[in-house]
């Protein structure tokens, strides 16, 4: 059982409800532009929640690679923004209406939760159909500009001491099994592979190959392992993530940072009756492994891209892909049954993988440009923050 520490707030009758009478200012860390450090701020609470919001103090964070993305130019995020998405906290406070997570559970002050990395406004065409990640009207935790007139408060990012959780997001207690540096990573890398498992199919003894030993890429390892498949094949250009991938499951690996171009391939037919993959997941974020996979892919076998997430040309040949039969699919972010799902995963198989040794280094809020510095320097999985 994890034990909260000794300033969680208690779910009896020393609980003042009126929090915010209480404590009025949050800090938080805010990015303003490249090349510039976070700045840590102090921002008011809200004076009151709007009807399906929460407030929720931040117990932990982790770095995910799209905030460093952000921090160094490689995607456009609105500034100025509290980055952070990767999050377990506390409710503190209860707007009217939230009374349940998505398990159907009663939430209650005190509680220890984890939500969705958007919010989402459930009337829209995609949102009605399946699709609430491609919301029209789309708010992101760790993405969305303190200055957004939309939001009732600045502090939907992560790195900070307290996060509002907007109305239209999908909350989900965290099992007590589960220790905040396990669990925070989930509403991110873990619900992305578990969509993606999901929409491709991972089949018992199918040859499956993992392009990247990223958490999504260890993620995705452990669930194929999970869901029978005989060789699972990862690939990377790190030496240290390809001996992580061998502890998530994988069975073969290929350093592709010394490897000819049809190492993949000869690898995948070794191990399959000279057929080749029958499920590759390309979680990299590299779009030059995409020829190599669908080189490394069987007749009728299927490829699920999902670490492109910037324009990507990908120079493949249509005519290898319709006399392969070969179904491609791609997917971005995930629905709030993918984050279930992964708690569950987390809930049950925790202890049989690594997870715990992935979080390599923990700051605190105020050392948070020594938290980004040490994540983007390649040594750790993930690093986590901790207010």
């Amino acid at each position: 059982m994890v034990k909260k520490d000794s300033t969680s707030v208690a779910k009896n009758e020393e609980y003042d409800k009126n929090i915010l009478d209480k404590v009025r200012t949050s800090k938080a860390a805010v990015f303003e532009e490249v090349g510039k450090p976070l700045e840590i701020r102090d921002f008011d609470l809200p004076d009151s929640l709007e009807p399906g919001s929460a407030l929720c103090r931040v117990l932990y964070g982790t770095i995910c690679g799209s905030d460093l993305h952000t921090v160094y130019g490689r995607r456009k995020e609105p500034t100025p923004l509290v980055l952070g998405h990767e999050i377990v906290g506390e409710i503190v406070a209860l707007g009217e209406g939230l009374e349940k997570d998505i398990s159907g559970r009663n939430l209650e002050i005190g509680d220890r939760i984890t939500w969705t990395i958007m919010a989402s406004c459930g009337k829209c065409y995609y949102c009605r159909n399946g699709l609430p990640q491609k919301c029209v009207s789309l708010k992101k935790y760790g993405h969305t500009s303190i200055d957004d007139e939309a939001i009732n408060s600045p502090l939907v990012g992560g790195y900070g001491e307290y996060v509002y959780i907007l109305p239209g997001t999908f909350v989900l207690k965290v099992p007590e099994s589960l220790s905040d540096e396990i669990a925070a990573p989930a509403n991110c890398a873990l619900s992305t592979v578990v969509n993606a498992v999901d929409t491709i199919g991972i089949e018992k003894d199918d040859v499956v190959i993992i392009q990247g030993c990223g958490l999504l890429g260890l993620n995705t390892i452990a669930l194929a392992k999970e869901h029978g498949a005989k060789e699972i094949i990862a690939t990377d250009i790190q030496k240290s993530r390809l001996e992580m991938a061998k502890r998530f499951g994988a069975t073969r690996i290929v350093d592709t940072s010394d490897a000819s171009d049809n190492a993949l391939k000869e690898v995948a037919l070794e191990v399959s009756e000279d057929r080749g993959a029958d499920v590759i997941i390309e979680v990299s974020g590299a779009a030059e492994v995409v020829v190599q996979g669908v080189e490394a892919l069987r007749i009728g076998g299927r490829y699920l891209i999902a670490g492109l997430t910037k324009p990507s040309p990908l120079g493949l040949d249509g005519n290898s892909i319709t006399r392969k039969y070969m179904t491609i699919k791609g997917i971005h972010n995930y629905g709030p049954e993918h984050l279930e799902k992964a708690l569950r995963f987390l809930e049950e198989n925790s202890a049989k993988y690594p997870f715990k040794d992935l979080v390599g280094a923990v700051f605190p809020l105020d050392k948070i440009n020594e938290a980004i510095e040490a994540a983007s320097s390649g040594h750790y999985i993930r690093v986590g923050v901790k207010p």
